[in-house]
């Protein structure tokens, strides 16, 4: 009996070794951080794909029925059930978001998990802000910042099908071909769908469930027309723009402030004249605020120059980061927010405020 067990004993390691070996093949794929390989290396190997969407509220999915008929979704259930390939999705979106926003977002993120694709949509929002210069650094610089924090990923940049200003669109591409990425052009795709925009979208601009089923299809039609082409992961290449390398800072101490109370981590006024002024050196400017069902207007000057009217009105509470103004002069300056108010909210029953919380600089 002693002599039966001693042989037992290794038989049953060999066996238990076997039946966790047998588990570990059998169980299924998770979302690795391998970054030895490439997404399209990745994809025919059946591997998990971990991708990142930087963008506005095209770039989240606003106007689809249901969160299924978002573009990432419709295109996550294409590989699943075509390919067997599982995507995992990571979101830095915003409705009414900008490149600039964008931006800052991902430089205030603490923690950068590996990504093996980044899509970014932008563009129908930034021309509201800024001019097609200012657009094309700011763009690159977003860019830029993704390749830098995640060297190995592929870059998608997708036109948006509601964008009408073609000078927008140009420097997407030609800041796609520069980086190696590639430019999903939805505008001539809505054009040729035999569809109206009526029917592929919600309200003119943001695509429907129909809608983005055309964004879905588009996008992975173009990764397959990539891996039957060899194409490569791009290095980072050196700058189009000579300042579109910059990273932003944010200024929380205010120089000056006359009607403005803190309250709830914002300075607050509804008092038409409040004022708060900050020092600042950098070319670029940004805000960071509330906007709000009951957010007013606020005038903004830098250095005695009237630049802009920010409205801060929104359907609901979010913060935001605004994009002010670009090109300033090398050396100090001053910006002066000043309450208006007004609103431009249609039927505002209660007094409009404005909630400013730190301007953004480089």
């Amino acid at each position: 009996m002693k002599k039966n067990a001693k042989s037992f004993i290794p038989f049953a390691a060999i066996a238990t070794i076997l039946l966790i070996s047998y588990i570990l093949q059998k169980a299924p794929k998770t979302y690795g951080s391998d970054d030895s390989i490439n997404v399209y290396q990745k994809f025919q190997t059946g591997q998990p794909i971990q991708y990142l969407v930087i963008g506005d509220s095209i770039g989240r999915g606003s106007g689809a029925e249901n969160p299924k008929l978002t573009w990432f979704k419709q295109l996550e259930n294409k590989l699943i059930e075509t390919n067997d390939v599982p995507l995992h999705g990571d979101y830095l979106v915003q409705s009414g978001s900008t490149a600039f926003e964008g931006l800052f977002k991902l430089s205030q993120r603490k923690k950068h998990d590996h990504k093996d694709l980044i899509f970014f949509v932008f563009g129908e929002n930034d021309r509201k802000y800024m001019n097609v210069d200012d657009f094309t650094m700011t763009y690159e610089a977003l860019i830029r910042k993704a390749k830098g924090l995640h060297p190995n990923a592929e870059l998608f940049t997708i036109t948006e099908s509601s964008l009408k200003y073609e000078e927008f669109a140009s420097a997407i591409v030609l800041l796609s071909k520069h980086y190696g990425a590639t430019n999903v052009d939805m505008r001539p795709i809505f054009k040729h769908s035999g569809y109206t925009e009526k029917q592929l979208t919600r309200d003119l601009i943001h695509p429907n469930g129909l809608g983005y089923k055309f964004y879905a299809n588009e996008i992975y039609e173009r990764f397959l027309d990539n891996i039957e082409r060899g194409k490569t992961v791009s290095d980072l290449p050196s700058k189009l723009h000579d300042h579109s390398e910059f990273e932003l800072s944010e200024i929380e101490h205010y120089e000056k402030m006359k009607g403005f109370r803190p309250r709830g981590g914002y300075f607050t006024s509804s008092v038409k004249g409040s004022v708060i002024e900050y020092n600042f050196k950098g070319t670029m400017l940004g805000v960071r605020l509330l906007r709000s069902p009951d957010g007013g207007e606020v005038d903004v000057w830098i250095d005695g120059n009237e630049i802009t009217t920010l409205n801060t009105w929104w359907p609901f509470a979010r913060e935001r980061y605004l994009f002010i103004a670009n090109g300033l002069p090398p050396g100090s300056h001053t910006v002066r927010f000043e309450v208006t108010g007004r609103s431009k909210a249609m039927e505002l029953t209660t007094i409009p405020y404005v909630r400013i919380a730190s301007i953004i600089t480089d």
